[in-house]
């Protein structure tokens, strides 16, 4: 027959294992969710196609304002919420002289489009970069393809930033 400490020490070793058990299943569960979490994250190509899409739309009402002789300062608050939305303080600098001629300019029936108003990449555009400036480019959003050893600018971006390095590829 078994003695008291005998059967206490099995006990201990069945907590123990039910314990690890435990363990074993609450990380294999956090695993799944983190699996779960990342599948419903959109993906890399949808958030920049998102993003595309956000700077096209924009240009086009920036584009319209300038038509109508508007401005973004005389837009109702809506107007000014979705003009912020719509233009993220990372996209200002693209859309900038648009938006400063936009509010420069007069009430006319129709004014003209002026010359600094952004040229948009409709696909992606090769750059002459040195590697002096590399950081430089970077930093407006050009994109550097290893395997072609060339930097671009993607496709929807205003080639206006990369006119010293666009050269004859433009």
């Amino acid at each position: 027959m078994a003695t008291r400490q005998e059967i206490e020490a099995k006990l201990a070793a069945i907590d123990q294992k039910k314990a690890d058990a435990l363990k074993a299943l609450q990380l294999k569960r956090a695993k799944l969710k983190a699996k779960l979490a990342q599948l419903d994250r959109p993906t890399k190509s949808a958030r920049r196609l998102d993003a595309r899409r956000k700077i096209l739309l924009g240009a086009f009402v920036l584009e319209q304002l300038e038509r109508t002789g508007s401005s973004t300062q005389a837009l109702t608050f809506e107007g000014k919420r979705f003009f912020d939305w719509l233009v993220r303080p990372n996209d200002r600098t693209v859309f900038g002289t648009f938006t400063d001629d936009a509010s420069s300019t007069s009430s006319s029936a129709r004014p003209e489009i002026p010359s600094s108003a952004p040229r948009i990449a409709t696909t992606e555009t090769p750059l002459n970069v040195p590697f002096a400036d590399k950081d430089r480019a970077k930093a407006l959003g050009a994109q550097w393809h290893a395997d072609q050893k060339l930097w671009v600018v993607p496709a929807g971006r205003d080639l206006t930033p990369f006119s010293t390095w666009l050269g004859s590829s433009a």
